[in-house]
């Protein structure tokens, strides 16, 4: 067993962890706003209950049913299998997908539902999927707005001081999130039936919820964002000698993270020049690309405004993690989201073919715990 250094963290080595026809059948009861809900209509997928509850004020982590439900698949069948075989795993892979999107769209129906007091709460409006935090005039802000973290103004709201918890929080965003991402989903379920997997590999979670994203997806787009973040990071160290780095530094080295560090500072933001707003903008995932066409001339329109905003989202989800017990408080899954959100979903997976999946776990929330550190001073 060797010794692994990264930056601050030493890891030890150990061995290595390891579409078919679709059809969406009276998608229009999923777009319902009336009192008459899923609760009378009994349900046989095992991971879309009929009924979501919004957790309490003390739940760090969002409800599952914001998460991919399970995906089983069929097993992959040997060149040399009989016609027959393949023709009955080709069914039942049709089947898989199906009942996967069918009860993503459930839950997106569902935790939208759950979140409506929620965002009655919030003073957001009930039918359009307006994302918190917003800019809104309230007193209960403008009193103690800043114990949300640096990004926050005097006009925004407080989620803590509104006494809601993380679970509830990115329920509620999530949600938002899943149901504008519904109905171009919806539609192309309707019109490419069995080509749709070909067709959702195109645009990708631009139009894809959350809850029906498939692991190969989840995937794929962690490896997108993290091609993009190092484009943008080149980028910016080749306009800005001053800092010393010279190379695109590692994702898990001390100079990566304080750069990131850097990138989401709100005061930074506010002074940097166009063409540095827009990187930052590529490494959060905010766009698909750092020099994309008149992006600097948009910068202080458009992605300044999306910048900051992102930022202060960040910091009132840093500020609920502290407020609700810490890293050790979050599972896996949601680990693992918060660093994607952080530009840093790939740090795992620099080491994770050197060392055991518990290993790459504990690096992967030391990290994020450091980032709350940081953030917080």
């Amino acid at each position: 067993m060797s010794s692994l250094a990264r930056g601050n963290f030493i890891l030890r080595s150990s061995c290595r962890p390891q579409y078919n026809a679709v059809l969406l059948r009276q998608s229009h009861k999923l777009f319902s706003t009336t009192s008459g809900s899923l609760q009378s209509r009994p349900s046989n997928d095992k991971n879309a209950p009929n009924i979501v509850v919004a957790p309490d004020a003390h739940e760090i982590n969002a409800p599952l049913s914001t998460l991919p439900a399970d995906l089983s698949l069929p097993e992959t069948l040997p060149p040399t299998a009989a016609i027959p075989a393949k023709l009955q795993r080709f069914i039942a892979l049709g089947r898989a997908y199906l009942t996967f999107y069918k009860t993503g769209l459930k839950n997106v129906y569902r935790n939208y539902r759950a979140s409506l007091p929620l965002r009655k709460e919030l003073g957001l409006p009930a039918y359009l999927p307006i994302s918190p935090p917003r800019k809104v005039s309230n007193p209960i802000a403008s009193e103690k707005a800043s114990n949300v973290g640096p990004a926050s103004s005097k006009n925004t709201y407080d989620i803590r001081n509104l006494g809601l918890g993380r679970g509830q929080f990115q329920l509620v965003r999530r949600s938002a999130r899943d149901v504008r991402r519904m109905i171009p989903f919806t539609l192309i379920l309707i019109i490419c039936g069995e080509f749709t997997p070909l067709i959702i590999p195109i645009f990708g979670s631009a139009i894809t919820p959350a809850t029906c994203r498939v692991p190969g997806q989840i995937a794929k787009e962690r490896e997108t964002a993290s091609k993009r973040k190092a484009l943008a990071l080149q980028a910016w160290i080749d306009a800005n000698p001053e800092s010393g780095l010279g190379a695109m530094p590692e994702p898990t080295s001390d100079e990566s993270f304080k750069l990131l560090i850097q990138l989401a500072n709100p005061a930074w933001v506010g002074t940097a020049n166009p063409a540095s707003v827009l990187q930052a903008c590529a490494v959060f995932g905010l766009v698909k690309k750092h020099d994309r066409f008149a992006g600097t001339a948009l910068a202080g329109l458009i992605y300044r405004r999306r910048l900051s905003q992102y930022l202060e989202y960040l910091a009132i989800d840093d500020a609920m993690i502290r407020g609700g017990g810490g890293i050790e408080k979050l599972s896996y899954a949601e680990v693992r989201i918060a660093l994607d959100e952080r530009g840093a979903g790939e740090v795992g997976d620099a080491i994770r073919r050197d060392c055991s999946v518990e290993e790459v776990e504990s690096f992967e929330r030391k990290w994020l715990s450091r980032w709350l550190t940081s953030r917080e001073t």
